[in-house]
């Protein structure tokens, strides 16, 4: 019986597991896209905590400059000022100053938010010309005085 030894070429053997190197370069594919989704991730949050504080900027903006409107708070110069109701790192300031025409003051409401990093700030500023109230009483003095006049004429 003789026994017939075929030689299998180098190309053609299957190998059934992986080598090292394989293994060392799947590992740092993984690792360097994990660490870009890490970053992406941390990106996407802090872009999410800043329109979450603008958001919050703009409503109290409009809020503080309703109030000035209303006659809540006086139409005065007002420097870094904080809010009743929320924490000591939101503050407003409120510069008036005269308007583009005669008779209108230019009101600028500024709110700014300044977090515990510096990463973290936000500011919104709105700007509404409104008549100069001082104009209006003016107005109205000189109708009442006008009217108590025409009065005395008539009872003389």
């Amino acid at each position: 019986m003789t026994v017939i030894q075929t030689s299998i070429p180098q190309t053609q053997r299957s190998r059934s597991g992986l080598t090292l190197l394989e293994v060392l370069i799947s590992l740092s594919i993984f690792l360097g896209a994990l660490t870009a989704l890490s970053q992406l991730i941390g990106i996407g949050s802090r872009a999410a905590v800043q329109s979450q504080l603008r958001t919050q900027a703009i409503i109290k903006c409009q809020s503080k400059l309703a109030e000035v409107l209303a006659g809540v708070q006086p139409m005065e110069p007002v420097s870094q000022a904080g809010f009743e109701e929320s924490d000591e790192n939101w503050k407003w300031s409120l510069n008036v100053e005269p308007g583009d025409y005669a008779n209108l003051l230019k009101l600028t409401v500024l709110v700014q938010y300044a977090g515990e990093s510096e990463s973290v700030t936000t500011s919104y500023q709105l700007t509404r010309q409104v008549r100069d109230p001082a104009m209006l009483l003016d107005a109205a003095n000189t109708v009442e005085s006008s009217d108590d006049t025409s009065v005395l004429e008539e009872s003389l």
